[in-house]
C-alpha cells in the first residue's frame, strides 16, 4: 500500500515573486525543523532552463515518528537529508522541485513534488500544486505508518508556504527600508551633484577651446605671413 495525496494553494502574489520567495525559503521561522540547505550542482541549459540540485537536512519530529521510533526500534527523528531536484523555466513561469530523503530508505521513501505556475485566471497571482508519497517497507502496519506519515505531510505543508509568505514580506521590507534610508537620498543628491559638476567642467573647457581656436583663427587671418608655404622644387 502507498500513500498518495494531492493539494493545490493559490498565493495572492505573482509568479516571480513567489518563485524569488522560493528560492530563498530556508531559513524561515516557519519551518524550524529545516536544519539547511546546500546546493551541489547548477547548470543552465541550451533552453533557458535552470537546473539545481541540494541537499536538505530536516528533522521529522513529530508523534508519529517518536511512536515508529519506539515501535519498529529505529530512531526515525535522527536527522533526515533528502535531494531535491529543480527545473526553473523563466520563459514558460514554471517551477518544478521534487525531493526524496536518502537516509532510512529500507524503512520509508517520501516522495514530494512542487510546482508553481502562474494562476491562469489571474496573472496576479500563483498556483502552487503540491503532490505527497510515502511508501513502507520492511516493516509491521506499514499501511497505519503511510497514512500515520502522509498525514503528517500534509499538515506540515501550510507551515512552508507560511514561509513563503514570510520570506516575501521580509523582501518587501527590505526593499522599502533601502528606497526610505536617508543615505540613498544622500548618495543620490552627490551623484547629481558630481554629474552637475562634470558637465560644467565639460562646458567650461569646450568654452575655452572655442575661444582659444577664435583668437589663433584671427591671428592667422590678420597674419597671412605665418602660414608656411610648402617648399617648391
Amino acid at each position: 500500500m502507498v500513500f498518495l495525496s494531492f493539494d493545490e494553494h493559490l498565493f495572492n502574489h505573482p509568479w516571480e515573486k513567489v518563485v524569488e520567495a522560493a528560492l530563498r525559503k530556508y531559513p524561515n521561522p516557519e519551518t524550524p525543523n529545516v536544519l539547511g540547505t546546500d546546493v551541489y550542482e547548477r547548470k543552465l541549459d541550451a533552453d533557458g532552463k535552470l537546473h539545481s540540485k541540494r541537499i536538505i537536512s530536516s528533522i521529522w519530529s513529530n508523534s508519529y515518528t517518536e511512536f515508529m521510533a519506539k515501535f519498529v526500534g529505529i530512531d526515525f527523528t535522527k536527522t533526515v537529508h533528502a535531494i531535491e531536484c529543480s527545473v526553473l523555466d523563466p520563459k514558460e513561469k514554471s517551477f518544478k522541485l521534487s525531493s526524496k530523503n536518502y537516509n532510512f530508505l529500507d524503512y520509508i521513501v517520501v516522495d514530494e513534488t512542487l510546482t508553481y505556475t502562474p494562476d491562469e485566471k489571474d496573472p496576479n497571482s500563483t498556483l502552487l500544486r503540491q503532490q505527497w508519497k510515502v511508501t513502507c517497507k520492511n516493516l509491521s502496519f506499514t499501511g497505519f505508518l503511510e497514512n500515520a506519515m502522509g498525514t503528517t505531510m500534509m499538515s506540515t505543508a501550510s507551515k512552508g508556504r507560511q514561509g513563503i509568505e514570510f520570506v516575501i514580506n521580509q523582501v518587501r521590507e527590505e526593499v522599502d527600508r533601502l528606497t526610505s534610508s536617508p543615505a540613498i537620498g544622500e548618495m543620490q543628491q552627490i551623484a547629481t551633484n558630481t554629474l552637475t559638476n562634470v558637465q560644467q567642467s565639460i562646458g567650461d573647457m569646450g568654452k575655452k577651446w572655442e575661444e582659444s581656436l577664435h583668437e589663433e583663427l584671427q591671428e592667422f587671418i590678420n597674419n597671412p605671413s605665418l602660414i608656411t608655404e610648402p617648399a617648391r622644387n
